[in-house]
């Protein structure tokens, strides 16, 4: 059965093995398709050594670098799950998810050998390997192989959620999913082999990992690499590398901006995805307005992350918008009662495809709530317009009801971010005696923001029911490593 993945990097050193699969910024390494599937080959052959099998997951706790690649190829070609773990977690988070995968080896760098060893201490029959002693074992191992074909069902990775709506649930992808995304993601970006990416979000979540890192590999391409995000290094590569692609999270978009964005020569960059959160209209205006083909994007650890394209001729005419759904995936737009709405309604986002996960990893209950039918459930609210543009509103989970009416925070901190004077903000339903909900804005304000400024700007763009009725200004908002904010760890701190 067709699986797709698990010989992507060996077709490409057969095909091209001198072509540039991986250039870490920081390093200024350059790794070849052919060096690429040599080392992959030295870790398969190193893993079965240590008796990892078919089934088994093997978790690496590491910043990012080409060895992320690397096992990743190497455990589809064992058969075994690549399981990357956010090294942003404290040791007792990171040994609940070894202990709930159950982990056969972990492998870890320099920078997480002390919570590598709080989590060994924690399960001593768990294997340990240091990415300094793994470098001596791979000296002596194969760099050739033949790698068996799995079914396309078989889990090839094990992506943890960032936990956002409580604790993190291990996301099963299996061989078809990593296949579909990646040629779903060529066909909504024309992603070709001179195509040069700067990866530089964490590689622990899809994101980083599958939105454009992996199906570039597929399709030959580059991975101008960086080890952590900072927007001076991200605009230096990017020019010197001529990038043509770019994938980050609003947050990011604006720091490149302040980190002197237009003193770079960026011509080549023809394509930019922003996700992890909605882009506010000023941020969207402002690539807009330089000439870049700026597109909002949607996906989730689950079903993607690619899962919708906009063309670059429709961002303007269709602004908001996600883009129509990807060639091969469908969704609808769905009431409380799973029937599908009128364009223009709100309802909750479902979709379907071959991209779409296998469920939770030991929760059959999670993975029942989400999968019905055939259809991925995936609690955001959105809508579909007559063209079949879809919108996103929000998480469902987000939106509160203020005096009978529906009020999505999403709305709010667009208008909010529109003030110049605002930073950053987020909005978070909170109990009232009389409304039920109202709205609490907790902002990130440049000096001089007045209260006073702010309400007079809302009451301007906003109907009166969805006003935040409390402001607080706050240093700095609490984020995970994706860059998405902690709606709960906000209200958590101004609600009692």
């Amino acid at each position: 059965m067709l699986t797709g993945a698990a010989d992507w990097i060996a077709k490409w050193a057969q095909v091209a093995p001198s072509r540039v699969a991986v250039r870490e910024a920081s390093t200024g390494r350059t790794v070849h398709y052919g060096e690429l599937s040599a080392r992959a080959w030295r870790w398969t052959h190193t893993l079965a050594a240590l008796g990892v099998k078919p089934g088994d997951r093997v978790a690496l706790l590491a910043r990012n670098g080409v060895v992320t690649f690397e096992l990743l190829s190497a455990c589809l070609r064992l058969g075994a799950v690549f399981t990357p773990l956010n090294w942003r977690l404290a040791p007792k988070e990171l040994a609940d998810i070894c202990t709930h995968c159950a982990a056969r080896v972990l492998i870890y760098d320099a920078a997480s050998a002390e919570a590598a060893a709080s989590v060994l201490t924690a399960d001593p029959d768990r294997l340990g390997l240091s990415l300094d002693r793994a470098e001596r074992m791979l000296e002596s191992a194969a760099d050739t192989g033949r790698g068996p074909t799995f079914d396309a069902e078989l889990p090839a990775m094990l992506l943890y959620t960032s936990g956002t709506t409580g604790r993190p649930k291990g996301v099963i992808l299996p061989h078809r999913q990593l296949f579909w995304n990646a040629v779903n993601t060529v066909w909504a970006t024309d992603l070709g082999p001179d195509d040069r990416v700067l990866a530089c979000l964490p590689l622990f979540h899809t994101g980083g990992l599958n939105c454009l890192a992996t199906p570039t590999l597929y399709r030959g391409g580059t991975v101008l690499l960086m080890e952590a995000f900072d927007p001076g290094l991200a605009l230096q590569v990017a020019e010197s590398q001529r990038a043509t692609m770019l994938v980050a999270v609003p947050t990011m978009y604006q720091m490149l901006l302040d980190a002197g964005l237009d003193r770079y020569d960026l011509s080549a960059l023809t394509t930019l995805l922003c996700g992890g959160a909605p882009c506010p209209d000023p941020l969207f205006d402002a690539w807009l307005e330089r000439g870049f083909n700026f597109r909002q994007g949607f996906g989730m650890t689950e079903v993607g992350p690619n899962c919708f394209s906009l063309p670059a001729w429709m961002t303007r005419r269709k602004r908001g918008s996600v883009g129509q759904v990807v060639l091969h995936g469908d969704a609808r737009v769905v009431d409380e009662l799973g029937q599908p709405v009128e364009p223009g309604e709100v309802g909750e986002l479902c979709l379907a495809g071959p991209h779409v996960c296998a469920g939770y990893w030991n929760d059959a209950d999670a993975t029942a709530a989400v999968l019905r039918d055939g259809w991925f459930h995936t609690g955001d609210l959105a809508r579909a317009d007559e063209d079949g543009f879809f919108y996103v509103a929000g998480r469902k989970k987000d939106m509160f009801i203020s005096g009978g009416e529906n009020v999505y925070p999403a709305e709010i901190e667009n208008a909010l971010l529109g003030f110049p004077g605002v930073s950053e903000v987020a909005v978070v339903g909170v109990p009232d005696a009389r409304w039920g909900e109202v709205g609490l804005a907790a902002i990130v304000g440049r000096p001089g923001l007045e209260l006073e400024a702010v309400q007079a700007h809302c009451h301007a763009h906003l109907a009166r029911f969805k006003v935040p009725k409390r402001f607080e200004f706050v240093d700095e908002l609490p984020r995970n490593a994706s860059g998405k904010v902690l709606k709960a760890a906000v209200r958590a701190r101004f609600v009692e």
